[in-house]
């Protein structure tokens, strides 16, 4: 199996696609074949050594938060999630590990794929997504009917963002202005 990891903090030319051994799920753990990943900001930080405090010296240290992929064996007190479940989710920030062939995540960061949607839209989920969560539902506690502004909302967060639409708010937002019909078909005023 290969996976892209770095033996040293630093900037992307640290980066080097070799072989390892997939680690064995343990409890409360899933292992997952990687269909797709996708690169946000944690990666980049993690990987210049910003967060080094939080995730160590040890190296090799492997890359990727944001992952999509299927179930392929599950660690003793796994009960939501099955072998042959399509899932997508996050790595451990310690860890990593979603620039990968294969990887293993916690039970609890990893959902069900909805089957409308791709592995690789899915891997591009996770992060933003429950960063637009924490910021519309637990910290703004918005409502139905509530009215909210989204800077930048075609990117990244801001898109997430959308998820108030699930719940009746209305939603005003800015973007490029060749982008504008793109965000009104979006529910977007």
């Amino acid at each position: 199996m290969k996976r892209i990891q770095y033996h040293r903090y630093g900037g992307p030319g640290e980066m080097r696609l070799e072989e390892f051994k997939p680690a064995r799920p343990a409890a409360g753990q899933i292992a997952i074949r990687g269909m797709a990943a996708s690169v946000n900001k944690v990666d980049w930080f993690v990987r210049n050594g910003g967060l080094k405090l939080m995730t160590g010296r040890r190296f090799p240290r492997t890359m990727g938060t944001d992952f999509a992929g299927i179930v392929e064996a599950a660690g003793p007190t796994v009960t939501r999630l099955k072998v042959s479940d399509e899932v997508f989710g996050t790595t451990p920030m310690r860890k990593s590990g979603a620039f990968a062939e294969a990887l293993v995540t916690n039970e609890s960061l990893a959902i069900v794929k909805p089957t409308a949607i791709s592995f690789e839209l899915a891997a591009t989920l996770p992060v933003v997504t429950v960063a637009a969560w924490r910021a519309l539902f637990q910290v703004a506690q918005l409502k139905r009917r509530q009215a909210i502004f989204v800077n930048g909302c075609l990117r990244n967060v801001g898109l997430a963002a959308v998820l108030s639409n699930m719940i009746g708010a209305n939603i005003a937002g800015s973007c490029r202005g060749d982008a504008i019909a793109e965000a009104r078909a979006l529910g977007i005023g």
